[in-house]
């Protein structure tokens, strides 16, 4: 005769494990221009921030860890995160890394309207992190059409479909730099667009605009070479937060705080207006110079 056995502990913790997964893998953030300069930062912060204390553990835990560091994982632990671009590749300098391994690369092209839609499907946010430095060889409409309806357009798509998130990585303009006209025309187009048309208490669709000055970082060039852009922003930095004022908002933000910034407007529930949140640089900067939670 065979006896059903009584569910132990641990059976129980087990079927609350895989529900917990069951839930989370409702959640899916899809980024735009996730191997750019920005838009892989935020990919790595989403994967850092949505890993739970359990996956990241060695082999070598004790049953008893484990179930401590399940209970220190929350429901945004297995968000698919899906970053899109036109290669549907990560970037090369970048595919050795275990990050990469926890996105799906994905194929679009942001200026289709049916790629689009078909790619933010089912996503609970949406992060738009598409934009090009105005070189004078480019034409202003290239510049204006790179910065604006490269983000417009998967917003829109987004809208369409029922994402109730955007994240849209905008600028701050410093006045005093000339020839920058083309490239802020495209970024206020993107701003508009998640303001006015996006962000609507009513229908619980939040728009967040991230208003970063110059990024400063290690911007990765082809064939990966490296160039370290924070050996002179990071002392600008220093310097204009020492003068204080509105300077602030012109000075250099680190790459990790732009991408933290995006994580908890992407995931948090909690964060934000209803309706339209503005992160501006000198918030960036004071804000989200922490460890992604």
């Amino acid at each position: 005769i065979l006896r059903r056995r009584s569910p132990t502990r641990e059976d129980t913790r087990a079927n609350a494990r895989a529900m917990k997964v069951t839930t989370s893998m409702l959640r899916r953030v899809v980024v735009f221009g996730g191997s750019g300069y920005v838009g892989s930062a935020i990919a790595r912060a989403l994967t850092l921030a949505t890993t739970s204390p359990a996956v990241k553990a060695t082999t070598h835990t004790t049953s008893s860890d484990a179930a401590k560091a399940d209970a220190k994982a929350d429901a945004s632990d297995a968000v698919d995160i899906v970053c899109a671009s036109r290669t549907g590749a990560p970037p090369s300098w970048a595919r050795d890394e275990p990050w990469v391994a926890r996105a799906r690369w994905v194929k679009c092209d942001a200026l289709d309207v049916a790629q689009c839609r078909e790619t933010v499907r089912g996503a609970t946010a949406v992060v738009t992190a598409i934009g090009g430095l105005p070189f004078p060889w480019l034409k202003a409409e290239e510049i204006v059409r790179t910065n604006g309806a490269t983000n417009v357009i998967p917003g829109r798509a987004a809208m369409e479909e029922g994402v109730r998130r955007l994240v849209v990585v905008g600028a701050s303009i410093p006045p005093f730099v000339p020839g920058l006209a083309s490239y802020a025309e495209g970024k206020a187009q993107v701003e508009a667009f998640a303001r006015d048309e996006f962000a609507s208490e009513s229908n619980g669709r939040r728009a967040f605009i991230l208003k970063p000055a110059a990024v400063s970082g290690t911007r990765r060039m082809g064939g990966g070479v490296a160039l370290p852009l924070s050996l002179v922003m990071d002392p600008t930095r220093a310097i204009l937060r020492a003068c204080g004022g509105a300077l602030v908002e012109n000075a250099p933000v680190p790459l990790e705080n732009v991408a933290r910034a995006a994580v908890k407007a992407a995931l948090d529930d909690a964060y934000g207006n209803d309706g339209f949140t503005m992160i501006t640089n000198k918030s960036l900067i004071e804000d989200f110079g922490g460890e992604v939670a």
